[in-house]
């Protein structure tokens, strides 16, 4: 304000003004090269973190392979073993080798023939029967109704006209 007219100074209130929003652009500056970096930082550890993760799947897959062909080996160990203890059972229980592993032939048989139909019905399954029948149907109802609706447009289109008169 100058003191010989009482007016506020005008320069004076835009140089504040002025000083005001380049102090919030240079804040909203810094922020956003503080948040910049910070973005950069992150970035650079999720690199870290997946090229670390990457030489771990590549240093673990070879023992996680083996690992797998082992357990299938110990599997079919198991199950022949098995076999072995039943079939020994079967042989004592019957006092004939020929009948043990008749029996055992019966029930690879029966489990063969099981796990056949299983794997039959579960591809059936995957084919969605129900899903696509229910289409079917929806598409002949569709068809219906179209052909009801085309028939009623035909009939408004063209009245009859009553000639009997």
């Amino acid at each position: 304000m100058s003191a010989e007219t009482e007016a506020p100074d005008v320069a004076d209130e835009t140089g504040t003004d002025d000083k005001a929003a380049a102090a919030q652009i240079s804040a909203a500056l810094a922020a956003g090269i503080g948040l910049f970096a910070s973005s950069r930082r992150i970035l650079a550890a999720l690199l870290a973190l997946f090229t670390a993760e990457a030489r771990l799947l590549g240093a673990s897959f070879a023992p996680v392979f083996l690992a797998c062909v082992a357990l299938v080996a110990f599997a079919v160990a198991l199950w022949v073993c098995v076999v072995a203890l039943i079939g020994w059972a079967l042989a004592v229980a019957t006092h004939s080798v020929g009948i043990a592993l008749a029996i055992l032939v019966v029930i690879h048989l029966g489990l063969v023939t099981g796990l056949w139909f299983s794997i039959r019905r579960a591809i059936f399954q995957i084919t969605f029967p129900r899903t696509r029948a229910e289409l079917s149907a929806v598409r002949r109802g569709v068809r219906r109704d179209v052909a009801k609706f085309k028939g009623a447009a035909a009939s408004t289109a063209s009245p009859k006209r009553d000639t009997s008169t």
